[in-house]
């Protein structure tokens, strides 16, 4: 009788032994969620904007890489890359942390002068440069036109005439294509008075056949001053090499 005392004892004891060591629940940690993160429009032209747009659920803190850094944790921004980029989210709390990715892809022109540029003379006695320029890029190059800088010294620092050219009809050129184009240097007699020569060609990435009179005004406007900037430098100091740029 006494041992099943003792026994009974036993077992009590540890079962209120068992009781108070058990561990208090806690509440499981809820992982963040990233619902939705896009690009629109997902392809743009250079210099035209898309926007990023992110959904998230149970997130301390958001964040966006390429320079963007730190967001709410649901919202927007507009972007302005240069080249396709891909754009990474990174979504955290005290569970861990969850990324998500969407690209924007950039499409841009590129004119290149391609060939021999011949030197001929109009037949009313000017010196003219003939060749083709082409798209190599991917994005049509619209209101394209080449400029050529005639100096009267190998250092490139006396300019003496500009010839220019529209490209193209309508000076749009679409990627891939090769077009002609000749420019005249008005104000010279013969090629001999030309000692050196830069070329630059400059494109719209944006079609502005839509613009409103006034916009068209400012892009008409922009395009003069970069021009008149550019003689201005080329007048004042040494150019080595070919350029190539887009104004838009």
């Amino acid at each position: 009788m006494k041992n099943k005392i003792l026994i009974g004892v036993f077992i009590s004891f540890c079962f209120l032994f068992l009781t108070h060591c058990k561990k208090t629940p806690t509440t499981p940690e809820v992982p963040t969620v990233i619902n939705s993160f896009t690009a629109t429009p997902s392809t743009i032209a250079n210099g035209s904007s898309s926007q990023l747009e992110w959904n998230t659920t149970n997130a301390t803190s958001v964040s966006i890489d390429n320079g963007i850094g730190g967001v709410s944790t649901s919202g927007i921004e507009f972007v302005y890359p240069e080249v396709t980029t891909t754009y990474t989210l990174t979504a955290t709390n005290s569970s861990g942390s969850k990324t998500a990715q969407c690209t924007v892809e950039v499409k841009a022109a590129k004119l290149e002068v391609v060939g021999t540029i011949k030197r001929n003379m109009t037949s009313y006695g000017c010196p003219v440069f003939e060749g083709y320029v082409k798209n190599n890029g991917d994005n049509t190059a619209y209101n394209a036109a080449i400029t050529i800088y005639c100096y009267g010294d190998t250092a490139k620092t006396i300019l003496i005439d500009t010839a220019w050219d529209y490209l193209a009809d309508g000076n749009d050129i679409q990627p891939g294509v090769k077009t002609p184009f000749r420019a005249i240097a008005f104000d010279l007699s013969s090629h001999d008075q030309i000692k050196a020569t830069t070329i630059e060609l400059d494109w719209l990435e944006k079609d502005i056949s839509g613009m409103s009179v006034s916009d068209y005004q400012k892009v008409q406007q922009l395009r003069r001053r970069w021009n008149e900037v550019k003689i201005k430098e080329a007048r004042t100091r040494t150019r080595n090499r070919t350029n190539q740029r887009s104004i838009l």
